[in-house]
């Protein structure tokens, strides 16, 4: 996988060298994601579990499955966001579901946009895949108007959609199509 460049990130493939720095990101974004994020045990916050989880994440990368990126900071070398699409799907539907979180530090500040777009690129310019989808929580609006500003289409309703912090929650399914999809491209 590439790393992609955007004004003012650097994303690179989450790899083991990333191992320590994510676990430090996730640490730090604890209590903010937790409202976001399903439930986590004592040993997601283990290095352990971080190295196996990304050995996983590449192995299913090389098989063309997940897309996971790291985002720094360009001026500062820090992380500042986590985009990934999880659940590449080739044959008739040629999609993805794409899911990020931003460092608490620098919510609001434009860079989910600015992550999620290079990656969404990344999805329809390289991978040629024909659709990116996800789901956000009603409640979570400052993610819906993230995915509203990339042109994602609200698709429908899902009553009890995720289990989130031990709660089930309602999702708003959106998605986004590439408009300059390759047929003879496709894998």
């Amino acid at each position: 996988m590439p790393h992609l460049q955007t004004e003012r990130l650097r994303l690179e493939p989450l790899t083991a060298h990333h191992a320590a720095a994510f676990l430090a990101f996730v640490e730090r974004n604890r209590a903010h994601l937790a409202r976001w994020e399903p439930e986590r045990g004592d040993e997601f916050y283990t290095l352990a579990y971080h190295q196996a989880e990304i050995a996983r994440s590449e192995a299913n990368a090389e098989r063309g499955t997940e897309a996971r990126f790291i985002a720094f900071d360009s001026a500062s070398s820090e992380i500042v966001a986590s985009v990934n699409l999880w659940n590449i799907r080739r044959g008739a539907i040629q999609a993805a579901t794409i899911g990020y979180s931003v460092d608490a530090a620098r919510e609001g500040r434009g860079y989910a946009t600015e992550c999620a777009r290079a990656v969404v690129r990344y999805a329809f310019d390289e991978l040629n895949l024909h659709r990116v989808e996800t789901s956000y929580q009603p409640l979570n609006e400052r993610s819906g108007r993230v995915l509203r500003k990339l042109g994602f289409v609200v698709e429908g309703y899902a009553r009890d959609h995720l289990l989130i912090a031990g709660t089930w929650r309602d999702g708003i399914l959106v998605a986004l199509t590439n408009e300059t999809w390759r047929p003879a491209l496709a894998r």
